[in-house]
């Protein structure tokens, strides 16, 4: 498990999803025990949609996604999140990527210049 330095300053949108990990025990008579489950029972995770990336910035992003969905940890600042560069997990291991293509008034059946949009999910590795 290798770290990859992950340069996100080309992000579109982000969301911020906190969930905490608690066990629950319930009894016959309506009554409810909840306790922490584990030392770190935040869960921070981040949702991430790239602006239009053109093929460069396309290919480093998808070879970094592609080693986090493999096990590696990405080294990333998730502003205004956090000002602190932090270890994150590609949730799910998985991505989406989406192509978009130009449009051209010519009628020619000339190259268009695409691009691509990703869509990830990340992580917090050790959120506390």
């Amino acid at each position: 498990m290798a770290d990859v330095n992950f340069a996100i300053d080309l992000i579109s949108n982000t969301q911020e999803r906190m969930t905490h990990r608690v066990r629950k025990f319930g009894f016959g008579d309506g009554y409810e025990q909840i306790a922490a489950d584990g030392i770190n029972t935040r869960v921070a995770e981040y949702d991430l949609t790239t602006r239009p990336l053109k093929a460069a910035d396309a290919n480093t992003i998808r070879t970094a996604l592609d080693q986090a969905a493999v096990g590696d940890y990405l080294l990333c600042t998730l502003d205004p999140f956090s000002t602190i560069q932090r270890r994150y997990r590609l949730k799910d291991s998985s991505y989406t990527r989406q192509f978009l293509v130009q449009t051209s008034d010519a009628t020619a059946t000339t190259q268009r210049e695409s691009y691509e949009i990703y869509q990830f999910t990340l992580v917090e590795a050790y959120a506390n």
